[in-house]
């Protein structure tokens, strides 16, 4: 942007987007006690006697509060994949839990992390309201307010009328940077200036499982967003479990992945992985052919063996990775209230399937059923938030299938426990 012609619109009246946003307004109010309890006592159980959380995990702004401190604003979180920011100038806007982010890649070509907020008087520069795109490219990032203007490494450029302000030195001056990590391709950022490396955390999930698609040379090309009216949770325990085939999908999945002969690897303290065979006939196919089967063009790397199962994957606390040979889903889940959240879901592709004849159409039906398995999510999440409003809910307990719930409890608790120790 470089002239006021090209700025936004502001919103007609004072209520903006970011109005709809419902974190809890007071600091000093704890989550309630018998929520944290719970959380603990269900997490010590073993698996054989796993139950679902209280359902005041999902409804209580007070526990929203732990949540965005003692996890979004001090954990890891992914933000977009490199292949989002391919040209110097481009950009990914994210809201994490109040803090106004902007992935970009500079005219340096580096990517970085920085703060939306203006370093004169603290304006959003890319406000939600101002129609202000998810993700673009520009030359510069210029405020709305006053004008002033910075380059998309975040050093700040152009400063009208600032002849008379006694010592200020605009090379001086630069949007704030988060710390940030590319991880497999993926943008992480965090608040904490503690926190161990990402790659620390994960690399036995690199190591062991998702390595070998090598994401970093994957391509997204596609990605929709959904304002979702129940809480962050219920999606990520919906994500993680297979159980729901059989109900949910029962017309999209379970035909090919059925929920019956899915498994969980053993509990790690930083990820989940579950196992999602194909059902038997299609297996044995693939294995006396050696052809995935696929209609996209396999990640190139995999074994025959890769081809028979899909998997999926939580970095605790919010990476979700949903894997075939042929395409990954990655999703960035995000709270926006005690009872909302944001969420973008993605399909990565190897590039080299966009050679293939064909491919127009072969992405116009794979989008079209993405969007149809995740329809059934939307609704049965839903409904789920409708029903742990009720004075009747109750803790239920769970399925062998829904291990990598009990998985996140263990997480959860982990966190608790370090924020009743300080």
């Amino acid at each position: 942007m470089s002239s006021t012609d090209t700025l936004p619109s502001p919103p007609e009246s004072c209520t903006t987007e970011a109005a709809k946003y419902n974190f809890p307004s007071s600091k000093n109010i704890p989550p309630t006690e018998s929520i944290f309890e719970s959380i603990i006592e269900s997490s010590e159980l073993p698996r054989e006697k796993s139950q679902s959380l209280p359902p005041g995990a999902y409804v209580n702004p007070a526990f929203l509060d732990f949540e965005t401190s003692e996890i979004f604003h001090k954990e890891w979180i992914s933000l977009a994949h490199i292949s989002q920011l391919p040209n110097p100038g481009d950009f990914v806007k994210v809201d994490v839990c109040g803090e106004p982010m902007l992935v970009t890649r500079g005219k340096d070509n580096q990517i970085k992390v920085l703060s939306r907020v203006c370093r004169h008087r603290g304006m959003d520069l890319m406000p939600n309201g101002y129609n202000y795109p998810d993700k673009g490219n520009e030359r510069v990032i210029l405020c709305p307010y006053h004008l002033w203007s910075y380059e998309m490494g975040g050093k700040l450029v152009g400063v009208p009328e600032m002849q008379e302000a006694d010592g200020f030195d605009r090379t001086e001056v630069c949007l704030h940077e988060y710390r940030s990590e590319i991880w497999e391709g993926f943008i992480f950022a965090t608040l904490s200036k503690e926190i161990a490396p990402l790659s620390e955390k994960y690399s036995g999930l690199r190591d062991q499982f998702i390595g070998k698609w090598n994401l970093a040379e994957a391509e997204l090309v596609w990605d929709q967003h959904w304002d979702c009216e129940f809480n962050w949770k219920i999606l990520l325990e919906n994500f993680m479990e297979a159980y729901h085939h059989l109900g949910a999908h029962r017309k999209t999945l379970e035909p090919f992945l059925p929920a019956k002969g899915c498994w969980t690897e053993p509990y790690n303290e930083n990820y989940s992985v579950m196992h999602l065979p194909l059902k038997e006939n299609m297996k044995e196919e693939i294995l006396a052919s050696g052809d995935a089967g696929t209609t996209m063009k396999p990640f190139p790397g995999l074994a025959v063996e890769d081809y028979t199962e899909w998997w999926v994957y939580l970095g605790f606390p919010n990476f979700l990775i949903f894997n075939a040979p042929d395409r990954t889903y990655w999703y960035r889940l995000l709270p926006t209230g005690p009872e909302t959240c944001s969420l973008t879901t993605t399909m990565l592709i190897n590039p080299a399937t966009k050679e293939e004849e064909g491919y127009d159409e072969t992405y116009e039906s794979e989008v079209a059923a993405a969007i149809a398995f995740h329809l059934e999510d939307m609704e049965v999440c839903d409904a789920t938030q409708q029903g742990v409003r009720s004075t009747a809910s109750k803790p239920g307990r769970l399925s062998h299938l829904e291990e990598p719930i009990w998985h996140f409890q263990k997480y959860l608790a982990d966190r608790i426990k370090q924020y009743k120790a300080t």
